[in-house]
């Protein structure tokens, strides 16, 4: 009877390259898409995690992303010719990636305020309702006076 023995060899020294941690990246890539979504007029709702936890600026036919350094919009459609007609507005922007019935968009330069409007429009992001401050003062005041409001004050 003979006995084998196996010996386990350490892995080999490998140089690690160090870059920003995620949490970083995502921080950032928060931060530049609050400001796009100021820019384009969307609803503070509208951004949002996605299942990766990427920040993502949603709307009803697609969303806004960043790598860090540019905006892609990612239109999702229901037919061919939606497609192409989205494809038509939205040719300020650069086709990387054509689908049949979706497909995403890369800005390449800053947006005007029509491009941000048609932007808006053909992804179906919500809008922002622009608030005065006398009506964000009587939306205050009507708040405090619900009950299951936390800033309730009975009087």
């Amino acid at each position: 009877m003979t006995m084998t023995t196996t010996i386990r060899r350490k892995p080999a020294k490998t140089t690690i390259m160090r870059r920003r941690s995620d949490i970083d990246d995502r921080t950032a890539d928060r931060a530049k898409l609050a400001a796009f979504a100021s820019t384009i007029g969307a609803a503070r709702t509208s951004l949002k995690r996605d299942t990766c936890g990427d920040w993502t600026i949603n709307g009803l036919a697609g969303h806004i992303s960043t790598d860090g350094a540019a905006f892609y919009a990612y239109v999702d459609c229901t037919s061919a010719r939606a497609w192409t007609n989205a494809k038509s507005r939205l040719s300020f922007m650069t086709v990387t990636q054509d689908g049949d019935t979706e497909g995403v968009l890369r800005l390449d330069q800053p947006l005007t305020p029509t491009q941000a409007e048609t932007l808006r429009v053909v992804l179906r992001i919500r809008k922002t309702r622009p608030m005065s401050d006398r009506t964000l003062e009587a939306l205050t005041v009507a708040r405090q006076r619900s009950e299951r409001s936390p800033y309730y004050e009975a009087g």
